[in-house]
């Protein structure tokens, strides 16, 4: 007998699978479909006790954030994303900040060899990251719930944040934790452009903002994510 959450994974994947096709996007890791399955399986099972996600028993909404957190590496492949070819290779140390329901860190962790750090303060949605992450097999996963501003030093070579904090608190964040020439990724709307591109200045080389669309059921929501250097 096949249980709820697992239904649910099947639904989320056959989503990403069908939404991936259709822009030609191949995920680099031949059991990324596989990983991110088990992953919507785990959220739907523990999405609800830990308000992790508004809707862990959708697979619709499961895909919409799988394939949002995809964004970096399907823009890496046009000209504008460029800068973004080896931000997730491997050898490259990846931080992301507040790292929640596991969106990107996790999604971009299976599809990607570079090594993540996951910083999550809070301690039950740092317990679901370490779960989640043995689940899906991913070896290039450490979960941090400690504050950046007690256990973090400048030795990563990118930052991401999604939905993480108000774009000053990223980029101060991501100043005292890169490397010289290190990337920022901040996930955003078309209308946080502006906000992006201020809170970027002095540490950082001007921010590059790429936008897309994801599609969620019937309609596409535009998004934009803004990658920046850190000045050596």
């Amino acid at each position: 007998m096949v249980d709820e959450s697992t239904e649910i994974a099947r639904a989320a994947r056959s989503i990403v699978v069908e939404a991936l096709g259709q822009i030609g996007y191949d995920p680099p890791r031949p059991d990324f479909f596989r990983r991110i399955e088990t992953f919507a399986a785990t959220l739907a099972l523990w999405g609800a006790k830990l308000n992790l996600t508004s809707a862990p028993e959708d697979p619709g909404e499961i895909a919409f954030h799988i394939i949002d957190s995809l964004a970096p590496l399907i823009l890496a492949r046009s000209a504008d994303g460029a800068s973004l070819n080896s931000a997730f290779a491997a050898g490259s140390h990846v931080l992301d900040l507040g790292s929640g329901a596991g969106f990107p860190s996790l999604i971009l962790a299976a599809a990607s060899p570079a090594s993540f750090t996951l910083l999550e303060a809070r301690r039950k949605r740092a317990s679901f990251l370490s779960v989640a992450a043995a689940e899906m097999g991913l070896a290039n996963v450490r979960v941090n719930s400690s504050r950046p501003e007690m256990t973090l030093k400048p030795i990563f070579d990118v930052v991401t944040a999604r939905a993480f904090a108000e774009p000053p608190i990223v980029y101060r964040t991501a100043a005292a934790t890169l490397k010289p020439a290190g990337l920022v990724v901040i996930y955003g709307s078309p209308a946080q452009r502006l906000a992006i591109e201020q809170a970027s200045r002095g540490n950082f080389e001007p921010t590059i903002c790429l936008a897309y669309e994801v599609p969620r059921g019937t309609t596409r929501v535009a998004h934009l994510i803004g990658v920046s250097k850190r000045r050596p």
